[in-house]
């Protein structure tokens, strides 16, 4: 029962992953498996085969649902672009008080935590109004950045992907 449970989320993981706006990772703490998973990867060696049995299922639901889900999603943002986009809209602002219980169970809100929302907002809308800026051309039907354009949004991407984790 237990695999199957971990291949379920696996596969919302892996769904996840392919999303536009959803992270993995914050699936896993909706989930309730991020410490685990964290510890799992960290310590492999220390215990391989508990570990194994806790990511394999995980693993292979994820791989799972990006090959099922990438071509489901192609087709809604193809027919219904905008009702799409508004659902995960929905998903990310329905997760966020899931995220802020989690935050605070330990040491609980405080105030200077909106320095970083507010922070983190003007970086975003400081990166929309960079697009504008940079050389854009098309082909067919997809943008074409520039690199520098690509090399900036990869590094905040890379940043916004991986969870501080703290003791």
């Amino acid at each position: 029962m237990q695999f199957i449970l971990r291949y379920l989320k696996g596969l919302a993981i892996g769904a996840g992953a392919i999303l536009p706006g959803i992270s993995s990772g914050v699936l896993c703490v909706v989930f309730g498996i991020y410490e685990t998973l964290l510890n799992s990867i960290l310590n492999f060696f220390q215990d391989w085969k508990k570990n194994l049995a806790f990511l394999f299922p995980i693993l292979f639901g994820g791989i799972t649902g990006i090959i099922l889900f990438s071509n489901f999603i192609t087709f809604f943002f193809q027919e219904y672009p905008t009702q799409t986009s508004f659902c995960f809209i929905g998903l990310i602002l329905g997760s966020i008080p899931i995220l802020l219980k989690t935050a605070n169970r330990e040491k609980g809100f405080h105030l200077h935590y909106l320095l970083y929302f507010f922070f983190t907002f003007s970086l975003a809308l400081f990166l929309l109004v960079l697009e504008n800026y940079f050389p854009q051309e098309t082909n067919y039907c997809l943008p074409s950045f520039s690199f520098g354009f690509l090399v900036l949004s990869g590094f905040f991407m890379s940043i916004g992907v991986i969870v501080p984790r703290s003791k």
